[in-house]
């Protein structure tokens, strides 16, 4: 037998058996692991829906629940009860209808969307709520009333069977929650189930289905509305899924084709979720390894019968593929290495070729490292320059703009006390019906106004002399919200301390610190008029030992972004009614700038304003005010 005979024998009986041997104890092995990992990617995909389709339903129980905490529904009046029903049924997309019920079940106000158009105009949040037809109306208050005599005495809220609406033909339950007491009613709400249903269509993958069932094993839910609607029966396919109380699997036919399947409970609901894919689509990576590995031994077997006759060539291939591998990194291609494994003259050359390249690849990574970090640096310091030219012209322009202060008020002040003196002596004479009297009086409100911003032009213009002193900065922000306490709580607002735990000192004066937080409160306040929601967060951290950061975040209109860069000019305002001095901002900012601070403001319109203010912390060892 010739040596090429033999060396090609040689080489089937090292290769395509081995192969073969490999292939089908991999088959095996496969066999067993993809069946258990489906399984259990079926169990965990059930379980995930079930706690989804539970905490989706049972979060709105929840949130009833809470609105009654504080609220007796018989307690209520008419635009009370109004007002607490928009609040939840505005709170969800998928709530189509609420209502407030007495002890008797009757119903005492509700909440739903019949006009779409009418009720956008009152408040835009309605248009992602469907319409509700007079039929529907009806049968919810039928089942609110069933489900409120249901509640359980330990929990408090119950959830009604599912059921389709009578006219939109939608998936829905009755979500109610009994407020405490013997005779304190309680308050119902209509949750639509699309939010669910188009979550297990979207979960669909390929063959994968994802539904739900309800109790009596009826499809509920499985992302098609037409299906939804027909309500098929699972209780035969599938029968131990309804009712069934920890997870399982199971098998089904349908359509002729065989079924692989996994369910669990939903919590709470006696419903039950379903995860099912074909046999054949789960067993498919099984067949695409029989095929692979059939695959593989063919083309072993191709390439020992093609590889015979280029052994001859086994001494010039080498020596070919290190010149390719010179002339790729000729190319640039530094990443390329030699898979030449030889242990003589030749492996030992091109392992020292492996080592060039990885040198040349190791030294152009850190060049092109050493280039990005100089970019970063160069990027960072060209930020912190600009933010400092901003502060400076700020500065500048604020300096400018306080000397033309100080020389007007100076200019002003005679003239206008003079004006004042003698205002008040014609007052003072004239008798209480004499018809001039009023236009004096006009004459001389609008002189103290002008007074008035003369003052706010002294502040802005003069450097005051501050004591600079260690002062608790808790104590003076909690002095300045109890001053303006009742006309916080006349406008609604409801404010959120969130202070850094225990005492908070810094460097300042008390009087001065007090004027800017007054300021700016009083910003805040004006802001949020007839704003649906009013709420003043006021929060403080220390942010290392030499500085401290306020922050002041309302909910009020907020301010155009084209109007930012301006926000801190002297006379500038972005009230909607000139009934300040636009001066106030200025002056906050010259008194923190004094203080060794900065002050800066960002806002979002129409949805709040946030004021940040940096301070320097006082020494520990500090005396306290």
């Amino acid at each position: 037998m010739r040596i090429r005979s033999r060396l090609l024998l040689l080489l089937i009986a090292t290769a395509a058996v081995p192969t073969l041997a490999v292939g089908l104890l991999a088959w095996r092995d496969a066999e067993r692991a993809l069946s258990e990992a489906v399984a259990e990617q079926h169990r965990r995909t059930a379980l995930a829906e079930a706690e989804h389709a539970a905490t989706h339903v049972l979060s709105l129980a929840t949130e009833l629940g809470g609105a009654l905490l504080h609220q007796e529904p018989l307690a209520l009046g008419p635009s009370e009860a109004q007002e607490l029903l928009t609040r939840v049924f505005l709170r969800r997309d998928r709530i189509a209808q609420v209502g407030l019920f007495n002890a008797e079940g009757q119903l005492t106000a509700s909440v739903f969307v019949d006009d779409p158009e009418a009720f956008a105009r009152q408040e835009p949040q309605f248009r992602r709520h469907d319409t509700v037809a007079a039929r529907e109306v009806e049968d919810f208050q039928r089942r609110a009333a069933e489900q409120l005599a249901q509640v359980p005495e330990d929990r408090g809220w119950a959830v009604s069977a599912p059921y389709l609406t009578t006219v939109r033909r939608r998936p829905a339950v009755v979500v109610a929650a009994r407020a405490p007491g013997a005779r304190a009613g309680g308050l119902a709400a209509e949750l639509g189930l699309e939010a669910l249903s188009q979550r297990l269509g979207e979960r669909r993958a390929g063959h994968e289905r994802v539904f739900l069932l309800d109790g009596a094993g009826r499809l509920l839910l499985n992302g098609e509305l037409e299906h939804e609607r027909r309500q098929e029966d699972f209780s035969g396919k599938l029968p131990g899924a309804p009712g069934a109380k920890q997870t399982g699997l199971a098998e089904y036919e349908e359509d002729g084709r065989a079924w692989l399947a996994a369910f669990s409970p939903v919590p709470e609901l006696g419903w039950v979720a379903v995860v099912a894919r074909p046999r054949e689509a789960a067993l498919a990576p099984l067949h695409a390894l029989a095929r692979s590995t059939f695959g593989v031994l063919g083309l072993t077997l191709v390439g020992v019968l093609a590889l015979a006759p280029v052994l001859a060539r086994a001494l010039a291939r080498p020596i070919a593929r290190l010149a390719d591998g010179a002339r790729e990194l000729a190319r640039g291609h530094l990443s390329h290495r030699l898979s030449l494994k030889r242990r003589d003259e030749l492996g030992d050359l091109a392992r020292a070729f492996n080592d060039m390249g990885y040198a040349l690849e190791q030294a152009h990574r850190e060049l092109l490292g050493f280039n990005e970090q100089l970019a970063s640096q160069v990027e960072e310091r060209t930020r912190e320059l600009q933010q400092t030219q901003v502060q400076l012209s700020r500065s500048q322009r604020l300096a400018a703009m306080g000397d033309l202060a100080a020389g007007m008020a100076h200019e002003m002040n005679n003239p206008l006390a003079a004006v004042l003196g003698n205002v008040q002596l014609m007052l003072m004479e004239l008798p209480q019906d004499d018809p001039s009297r009023r236009m004096l009086s006009i004459v001389h409100q609008q002189a103290q106004r002008i007074a008035s911003i003369v003052r706010e032009l002294q502040l802005l213009s003069e450097r005051q002399q501050l004591g600079r002193l260690p002062l608790d900065l808790h104590r003076v922000l909690n002095r300045v919200l109890e001053s303006r306490g009742g006309e916080l709580s006349q406008a609604g607002v409801q404010v959120d301390c969130r202070f850094h735990p225990g005492e908070v000192k810094v460097l300042g004066d008390t009087q001065a610190l007090g004027d800017v937080f007054g300021r700016l409160l009083a910003n805040a306040l004006n802001a949020m008029k007839d704003r649906p929601e009013r709420s003043l967060t006021v929060a403080t951290h220390v942010v290392s030992e030499q500085l401290v950061r306020v922050e002041l975040r309302d909910t009020g209109r907020g301010i155009a972004r084209e109007h930012l860069e301006r926000i801190f000019n002297p006379f500038f305002t972005t009230k909607q009614q000139w009934t300040g001095k636009g001066l106030s901002l200025a002056v906050c900012h010259r008194v923190i700038e004094e203080h060794g601070g900065t002050i800066t403001l960002h806002s979002d319109e129409g949805v709040g304003t946030t004021v940040t203010l940096v301070l320097p912390a006082a020494p520990a060892q500090g005396a306290l005010l």
